[in-house]
């Protein structure tokens, strides 16, 4: 068919929308399964990978560098403290989503410390898990306001910084070798996940005396919490 110049016809360009992708990380495969279907019914999320267990989340991530890690507070072989760090660490544009069914005041607030963006419980309906995703992938917060310390989620995560790549946080060696031989045991088992009771009883030392160190080593870091102090000793190790 031929068109004259009074008679063009006018082409739509396609275009293509780059998915969400996305890693599922929990410790029970049925779950994990029916996750996967879920979200494969939308044309705009991927899912690129799945780990079981907590030694499985640092190499899925950074092979797979996901835009959203869907993260179970329970997991085998590795706690959501190390789990976070090692997410930061590997793949630092990744942001997390707790997806889990504990909603303790605790666990949510270590949850936002360590950098979570999201915080979800198992019990959502498919689409609000969908919309919580698009959301938090967009630059937002999400959280389910049924959780009493949705408020104070919401704050402690707009407030964390992005974290650092492994590269940044090795090249401020001054900051480390600060840390005396003490400091940085502490930091060490920070990093291992341990909580101040429990690396008070492992080097024989008050709880009280453990704050008064990291109080010190935060100082010395220039950092405000345990898990960015902890993610630069990682950068360290790499």
């Amino acid at each position: 068919m031929f068109f004259g110049p009074t008679c063009r016809r006018k082409f739509r360009r396609k275009t293509t929308m780059t998915p969400i992708k996305v890693v599922i990380a929990d410790d029970h495969a049925l779950f994990r399964d029916g996750l996967k279907k879920i979200l494969s019914m939308e044309k705009d999320i991927l899912v690129v990978g799945e780990a079981a267990n907590g030694e499985e989340i640092g190499k899925i991530v950074e092979r797979m560098r996901p835009d959203i890690m869907l993260l179970d507070l329970k997991m085998p072989k590795g706690d959501v403290v190390q789990s976070l760090l090692e997410i930061a660490a590997r793949s630092p544009a990744t942001r997390v989503m707790i997806l889990t069914a504990f909603s303790d005041e605790e666990s949510v607030l270590n949850a936002a410390k360590g950098g979570a963006k999201g915080y979800v419980p198992k019990g959502v309906p498919s689409a609000t898990l969908i919309q919580a995703i698009k959301a938090v992938h967009g630059g937002g917060i999400w959280i389910d306001k049924e959780i009493t310390s949705w408020e104070t989620f919401e704050e402690i995560a707009q407030s964390q910084s992005p974290s650092p790549a492994p590269e940044a946080v090795s090249g401020r060696p001054d900051s480390i070798s600060a840390l005396t031989k003490r400091e940085m045991e502490i930091l060490r088992l920070v990093a291992e996940g341990l909580t101040n009771e429990e690396i008070g009883k492992k080097i024989f030392i008050s709880e009280k005396t453990v704050k008064t160190h990291l109080t010190n080593i935060f100082d010395k870091l220039k950092v405000n919490n345990r898990f960015k102090a902890a993610l630069m000793i990682m950068g360290q190790s790499h």
